[in-house]
């Protein structure tokens, strides 16, 4: 079996480090040595065998392993589920296996704002995933995989990578929700919120940041008013709730911007601005930059210290 994907007619022969499959026989399944492999379990269970250790995963969840484990399935005749065979390089050139398990990788991830990817390399193996996020999960990964079998354009690459990245920032934000590698989550506040109404608030806003998001629709979604969200808000991160939903769609855009060529505009939807020009305001009151110059000054900077 190959763990990748290959250009067809755009950037014929170019290789993707990623394969996808949505509900295929998970037999035999060789990642020892090759790539990790993450799966978006959407319905039903899967109980799997590694390491001589039994264990079910139940949806909605991701299940994650990395390139030193050769796992084993049984799987329910009525689940649902994505199947992604990855290397890491995907997402980074620079992420071979080797700096990912590097001592210093978790200070060079800091610096360049790349995915630290500890569910994997934790091999945490389940990682559940909250209701509120599954939607935004399931239709990053449809789009990814059309895009990674249509190949509709040049950018076919790094529009896959460009979704793949929305599912990783969202795993990542689940393995900070279930408590572990708290001390790695540097935006990642979420899990320290005690207010349900409040909690139930940024996990809507960071799961739809790409909708026309209005103060009425996330209180409702969070289960109270628009005052009382406001004042919540204010309490807890000293910013209003449409505040916050910038600052949310500027982070996602950062890494869209420094991990992918997909053009601006495009980005500037995919976080929900409806125009260029308003995004790239935006993104400049925040970063002190324009995109495309906070893009050249990402990659030069990798190029020059990693």
């Amino acid at each position: 079996m190959d763990f990748y994907t290959v250009g067809k007619k755009y950037n014929k022969g170019k290789v993707a480090h990623i394969y996808c499959e949505k509900n295929a026989p998970l037999n035999n399944i060789a990642i020892k040595g090759n790539c990790f492999l993450m799966i978006i379990l959407v319905r039903g269970s899967i109980t799997f065998s590694v390491g001589g250790t039994m264990q079910t995963a139940l949806a909605p969840a991701f299940i994650c392993f990395n390139e030193m484990e050769n796992p084993f399935f049984e799987i329910k005749a009525a689940s649902e589920y994505t199947a992604v065979y990855f290397h890491p390089k995907f997402l980074n050139v620079n992420m071979c296996f080797g700096l990912l398990r590097n001592t210093r990788y978790s200070d060079i991830a800091t610096t360049h704002d790349m995915f630290m990817l500890k569910p994997f390399l934790d091999s945490v193996h389940i990682i559940p995933i909250c209701e509120t996020y599954l939607e935004k999960i399931n239709q990053s990964a449809n789009f990814m995989i059309e895009e990674l079998e249509q190949q509709r354009d040049w950018y076919w690459s790094c529009r896959g990578r460009s979704y793949f990245m929305e599912i990783i920032i969202s795993l990542e934000r689940m393995y900070g929700l279930i408590g572990y590698g708290m001390q790695h989550e540097k935006s990642d506040n979420s899990f320290l919120i005690e207010d349900t109404r409040l909690r139930e608030a940024v996990l809507y806003i960071e799961s739809h940041y790409a909708e026309n998001l209005t103060l009425a629709k996330i209180s409702s979604n969070a289960g109270t008013n628009p005052t009382v969200l406001s004042s919540l808000m204010k309490n807890a991160f000293g910013c209003s709730v449409m505040e916050y939903v910038k600052k949310h769609r500027i982070i996602i855009a950062k890494k869209q911007l420094a991990f992918t060529d997909v053009p601006i505009k495009d980005i500037a939807n995919m976080v929900g601005f409806k125009t260029v020009q308003h995004f790239s305001r935006v993104f400049k009151e925040y970063v002190y930059l324009t995109p495309a110059v906070f893009r050249r000054q990402a990659v030069e900077k990798r190029k020059k210290e990693l």
